[in-house]
């Protein structure tokens, strides 16, 4: 049988054609790939709706049954020992995050710093994180020399800082620079709201804050038109779940190769119950590069999740003004904003 070359020399490609499937293949996945990370953004802005939920509607709950919300922190133990604690309010909703085992075994009525409390520093809560923001392990902080019973609780000691490093490259959090040694506690993305004053202010505005034990017949601004709870991002400030370390102060995140909103501002440390509450103070608009590190921010894109004292939870605008965003953070001020 005889074959005509020609056909055997057709059944390859050249490789001018080559290069234009390659080339076109290129364009494809350029075009779906903005495509795909918008739907993973998505996912992960709904997965982190749902956590807020269901932190809400425990905190919810807590008052439900207590009669008061919890205390956005506690600066004293209960039991009248006069003992510096600093857990905060979510350690109070344990139980209605299906965490009762956890909250039985923890050491209330010691401060979070005590050594009784060490096995559970670096315990991870999932539903305290937002699938969004690269920090999921822990922060590094360094704790108050436990001779030293003069630490207190409110005051910022500069020797006594929380730190967290972040490595984009590699997207992994990696520990600080420290001249002190650091211990690790477990993150959260989730604050409570105190207000639009200092997170340490025993009178603030909001519902959470220094001892707070607000009823919800006191949210006369509306329950639907009150913040409870929010986000905070990594890149803007440092959270974890357990509370207000006594004797700690908080400085904004040292990263590499990426700018940080507040890394010029180190030098300005802030009281430990800004690893657990957030204020409005100094807010011109959502995530504005140079807010101030325990403030509301989130690594969405656009806004930031906020869950409201009636239980919804809405998407907030970066575009927002301070003034309308401070208002919706106060309980009883006689705003009439409706919130989203």
């Amino acid at each position: 049988m005889v074959v005509d070359q020609n056909l055997l020399r057709r059944r390859g490609f050249t490789l001018v054609e080559l290069l234009l499937v390659v080339a076109i293949i290129s364009v494809l996945i350029g075009l779906l790939l903005p495509a795909v990370q918008k739907v993973r953004e998505a996912a992960s802005r709904c997965k982190c709706q749902s956590n807020l939920g269901n932190l809400t509607l425990a905190t919810i709950h807590y008052e439900q049954v207590f009669g008061t919300f919890p205390e956005g922190y506690q600066s004293v133990a209960s039991n009248g020992s006069g003992q510096k604690t600093g857990w905060g309010w979510m350690s109070a909703i344990l139980p209605y995050l299906e965490q009762e085992p956890l909250q039985r075994s923890l050491r209330l009525d010691l401060s979070i710093a005590d050594e009784a409390n060490t096995p559970w520093r670096t315990h991870r809560i999932p539903m305290a994180l937002c699938p969004s923001d690269p920090a999921s392990e822990s922060h590094e902080i360094i704790l108050p020399d436990p001779k030293n019973t003069e630490a207190s609780l409110l005051l910022p000691q500069t020797t006594k800082s929380a730190y967290s490093q972040y490595v984009p490259s590699k997207s992994i959090w990696q520990e600080p620079t420290l001249s002190l040694p650091t211990t690790k506690f477990a993150c959260s993305q989730y604050v409570g709201v105190s207000g639009t004053t200092a997170t340490d202010d025993i009178s603030a505005k909001g519902i959470l804050f220094r001892d707070s034990k607000v009823k919800s017949d006191e949210i006369t601004d509306g329950l639907t038109n009150t913040m409870l709870l929010t986000e905070r991002s990594s890149r803007l400030g440092i959270s974890i779940w357990h509370g207000a370390i006594p004797g700690v102060s908080v400085g904004p995140p040292r990263l590499n190769d990426f700018a940080a909103p507040n890394e010029e501002s180190e030098s300005n440390l802030l009281p430990s119950s800004a690893l657990v509450l957030a204020t409005t103070r100094g807010i011109p608009f959502l995530q504005m590069p140079g807010c101030p590190i325990d403030t509301i921010g989130s690594w969405h894109s656009g806004g930031v999740n906020v869950g409201f004292s009636d239980g919804h939870v809405s998407f907030m605008s970066a575009s927002l003004p301070g003034s309308l965003i401070s208002a919706w953070a106060t309980r009883a001020s006689g705003e009439a904003n409706p919130a989203p």
